[in-house]
């Protein structure tokens, strides 16, 4: 399921024109009703029990929507009969104002794509059966909603949240998507008019209706997969897309081959191009330049993505069956039975599924949440429950709700709930809570930040850093000093992009070595060790890995040889030789797991460490401090965050005291260095200097891709380093997918070639990217690393590649094989602004899109010294039936992201918010972790689930 809001005007030009007409775009000429009797579609219908409070002028649910009733409600904010205002009317939107009035949120359930693929193929009562499971699991789940997550808050500013007497919605059945693949859906338009405890009408509290649309989701999935097996026998199973995706759960018995087949859209403006471009050819006799390129994809985009046709479903029916039949030369309605042959076997009840069992879910609850954040809320943990429960197929959707409130309450019991419950301020499903584990993590921080190391310092120290740091600038001197005296075991210093971080390293590294000892650092991928290790002269390694091998899988498994060894020698019948051989396999584990250790008075510089995740960190600080080395934490909090539960370093950075660099150095053109400050602290005159000195360009989505790429392509033709990104992977993948189309019509790439991890094809003369370290793979500079760029030099017979380093032009091939080109292997012509974290380039090229956090915007515009430019799409790309009509302009765009932060706040400031006046909740000493052995490798456990709290009451998610 995705949520979009929608807007008074143009939203609602959406919901009447393509929403209520399966997408299909009509003018405002058209008739719905016309269109409904054209494709044999179903017209909307009514739901919810907000309808009941209109009155005699109301509508039964179920009833059919109109195009008045649906412009009363939606555009003027009236009841949909009588035309009398429900509260306020809707401000109408004045142009330029950024201020969007919202009519609604359209909530589109989706059935996974085997579902759909078999609805698309099976005979008329098969199809009848699983559209009835669509509309049953999407009635519990919209019950769900209308009970549980629709609110309106009341009171002075909208200071308290309070129940509803029900929504006002309008469902749509679409079948196809915009490709005409099966895609079985619904839209629900929720209203934003609903009618508080006091009969009074108010708006929606959209801020819960966000929080709640993952749970919603799961939800909806969940019921869908209970009604499919419990009407149809059908079994399902989870499916791996990848290491960077969530797994999908579909039907058994639908192969990938039919999934691919029904999930067309990426080919058809290639393919549609380079038809374009032979026609071209024949006609003038030469190829097309770039700029008529430029012109004619443009012109493709709009005319390869419809004006959907519109087509009645009996067509649509058959031209599926017709796909799969040329496809597997099986009949459709043969495929599809073969989906559903499995056993009807007894569903559960909820008091069926034992304490065992739920013991089990609640630590993949808990383990779920906790890896992914530092605090985690209600309805997070209500999707993980979902999540891990999936396999449990339930009796009824009321039997569903009650496992779930239950998994819900035991794992909200066994975490620390760290808001204030008594807040009148606190919104349904917004109960914060963590683990006594993450809580240790962050006080074993900060305490380290407190506690010094007993080692003295050179009595000439403060004399030889003066002479070894004598090149750097002030800040950086003072920063590098500050570290390289301090006693402290944990120190911080933070540094914005471009104040020459790396080279104040260098030198407190080559100072730290003639006063204090070894230097060892860690970076968050294996290209950034690398950096790291040539600049600093040192050891370096990911935080990873280190955490493998010193107290992780690695140390686990040379503990168990390690036994083994000292089994074999306690032997008594074992030969002297015997004996031997195991004092040799046990030195040799010991001197591996020593280089697995942190030194006496060594410093560990972690960079980039406000992308480590708050258990690494306290892992490495404990590992430090167990031996008295002293850990350096480098970074910028205001940038990226961490994949996993993070906010450590922010919390770090903004206690104090830490170290800062304040010179920017990275940029040739000044202005341009003080609007990457003003823009890292969400200052908008930071947007002034960008457009007034043209770095930004606006327009619709599939120009900006083409402007982008144009520009990128100029700019290397000039021999400049250009770094090519957007926030997303999808308009990633676009912009690579367009990339190589350009190259095969210059002639500098094969057309030919494999298709990789990321679905697009790579072939001779392609650069590609590779997105797993592989220390099998050896290089001339080490091994092949996540993040390394390549470019093909030869497709392989067995799917593997040979490819060469990029920056090393003629230097010795590598050969990839066919299984980590599947894997691990994608198009390296652009990337995600979080993997360009930490680069440095000529010039950026970045597509903007809405949904951008502000420390995305940062990163993209000061990554380059001398140019760094922004395309900004000022509407959205309109795959399926996501709108395409809620413009805004470039400005209002720049302005939401700038306003919206993704950084993850820590545990303990949590707490310290809602609780200013209590001290920190105690940590227990047996949630510490103990001390790695000095000798023996052994790995150092970790808590799987903290003890419960005392704080939870009770149920958290409502039932219906």
């Amino acid at each position: 399921m995705s949520m979009h809001k929608l807007t008074v005007g143009d939203g609602y030009t959406y919901l009447t024109r393509n929403v209520a007409a399966g997408d299909a775009g009509l003018s405002g000429t058209d008739s719905l009703t016309a269109y409904y009797e054209q494709t044999g579609n179903p017209a909307g219908r009514w739901l919810g029990r907000g309808l009941d409070a209109l009155g005699a002028s109301g509508l039964p649910v179920g009833s059919v929507v109109t195009e008045t009733a649906m412009a009363h409600v939606f555009r003027d904010g009236c009841d949909p009969i009588g035309r009398t205002p429900l509260g306020k009317p809707y401000r109408q939107i004045r142009p330029g104002d950024g201020r969007h009035a919202v009519a609604g949120y359209d909530l589109t359930f989706t059935a996974p794509k085997s579902v759909s693929v078999v609805w698309g193929l099976a005979d008329e009562s098969t199809r009848g059966k699983l559209y009835d499971a669509h509309r049953a699991a999407l009635s519990s789940a919209m019950r769900f909603v209308e009970h549980s997550v629709i609110r309106t808050r009341v009171g002075a500013a909208g200071c308290r949240q309070v129940r509803t007497r029900g929504m006002i919605a309008a469902a749509f059945d679409h079948w196809d998507s915009r490709a005409g693949d099966p895609n079985l859906h619904t839209h629900v338009v929720i209203a934003n008019k609903v009618q508080g405890p006091d009969g009074a009408w108010r708006s929606v509290d959209g801020r819960t209706m966000h929080a709640a649309t993952v749970t919603v989701s799961q939800l909806y999935d969940a019921l869908l997969a209970d009604e499919v097996a419990r009407r149809m026998g059908a079994t399902w199973s989870s499916r791996d897309r990848g290491e960077r995706r969530n797994p999908a759960y579909e039907l058994d018995g639908v192969g990938e081959d039919l999934l691919t087949e029904f999930s067309t859209r990426s080919e058809q403006i290639d393919c549609a191009e380079h038809r374009w471009v032979q026609q071209f050819a024949e006609r003038r006799g030469r190829a097309p330049s770039r700029v008529e390129t430029t012109r004619a994809r443009q012109h493709l985009t709009r005319e390869t993505r419809p004006p959907k046709l519109v087509r009645a479903l009996r067509e649509l029916l058959a031209d599926w069956a017709n796909r799969a039949r040329t496809l597997t030369g099986v009949e459709p309605v043969d495929l599809a039975a073969r989906a559903l042959t499995g056993t009807y076997g007894r569903p559960l009840r909820a008091a069926d599924v034992g304490p065992e069992v739920r013991a089990v879910i609640v630590a993949q609850v808990i383990d779920d949440v906790s890896t992914r954040r530092s605090v985690w809320s209600t309805w997070n943990l209500g999707a993980a429950a979902l999540r891990s429960s999936m396999t449990l197929r339930l009796a009824s959707p009321e039997d569903r709700l009650a496992l779930t409130n239950e998994l819900v309450t035991l794992a909200g019991t066994a975490c620390l709930r760290i808001d204030d419950p008594e807040s009148a301020r606190h919104r349904v499903g917004e109960e914060s809570f963590t683990s006594l584990e993450l809580l240790q993590a962050e006080r074993t921080l900060l305490d380290a930040a407190e506690t010094d190391i007993p080692i003295g310092i050179h009595p000439l120290a403060e004399r030889i850093a003066d002479r070894q740091l004598a090149e750097l600038s002030d800040d950086q001197r003072d920063a590098a000093k500050a570290a390289l005296l301090s006693t402290r075991s944990l120190d911080v210093l933070v540094g914005p992009a471009g104040s020459g971080k790396t080279t104040t390293l260098a030198a407190l590294a080559d100072a730290w070595r003639q006063i204090r000892g070894d230097v060892v650092g860690l970076a968050p991928s294996a290209s950034a060790a690398a950096t790291l290790s040539e600049a600093l002269g040192a050891r370096c390694e990911t935080a990873a890995k280190w955490i493998y091998e010193s107290v992780g899988d690695g140390a686990a498994r040379r503990a168990v040889a390690y036994q083994r060894a000292m089994v074999a020698l306690t032997d008594t019948e074992a030969t002297y030789w015997d004996h031997s051989d195991a004092n040799q396999r046990r030195n040799a584990l010991v001197a591996t797991q020593d280089q697995w250790r942190f030194r006496r008075g060594a410093l560990v510089i972690v960079d980039e460490a406000s992308m480590a995740d708050t258990r690494t960190l306290a892992a490495l600080v404990e590992q430090a401090a167990a031996v008295d080395a002293k850990v350096l934490l480098v970074g910028d909090h205001l940038q990226r965050g961490a994949v996993d539960a993070g906010g450590a370093f922010g919390m770090l950075a903004r206690r104090g005291p830490t170290a800062e660099l304040r010179t920017l150095w990275r940029f040739s053109h000044p202005w341009e260095a003080r609007a990457t400050l003003d823009l890292r602290h969400g200052d908008t005159a930071a947007l002034d200097a960008y457009v007034q000195h043209e770095r930004v360009s606006d327009g619709a989505h599939d120009d900006m891709l083409d402007d982008a790429l144009a520009a990128a392509a100029e700019s290397e033709a000039l021999g400049r380093t250009v770094l090519l990104a957007a926030a997303d992977r999808r308009t990633v993948s676009e912009l690579n997918a367009r990339t190589r189309a350009e190259r095969i019509r210059v002639g500098t790439v094969r057309t030919t070639g494999i298709t990789l991890s990321d679905g697009l094809t790579g072939g001779i003369g392609d650069r590609i990217v590779t997105r797993r370290n592989n220390r099998r793979l050896r290089t001339s500079d080490g091994f092949v690393r996540n993040g390394d760029l390549w470019q093909i030099t030869a497709v392989l017979p067995d799917g593997g590649l040979r490819v060469q380093p990029i920056n090393e032009p003629a230097g010795a091939t590598v050969r990839l094989p066919a299984t980590y080109v599947a894997e691990a292997v994608e198009l390296g012509y652009a990337t995600t602004t979080a993997r360009s974290q930490g680069m440095t380039v000529d010039e950026t090229h970045t597509v903007i899109t809405a949904g951008m956090g502000r420390e995305d915007l940062y990163v993209a515009l000061s990554r380059g010294r001398h140019l760094n430019r922004l395309y900004v799409a000022t509407d959205r790309p309109d795959a399926d039936c996501l709108p395409s009509g809620d413009t805004a302009t470039a400005r209002e765009v720049l302005d939401r992201i700038l306003a919206t932060t993704h950084a993850e706040t820590s545990a303990t400031e949590t707490w310290a918010t809602h609780h200013p006046e209590a001290p920190q909740p105690p940590v227990p000493a047996s949630s510490r972790q103990p001390a790695i052995p000095a000798l023996r490798p052994q790995m150092a456990p970790r808590p799987s689930m903290p003890p419960p709290s005392p704080t939870t009451q009770g149920p958290v998610l409502d039932r219906w």
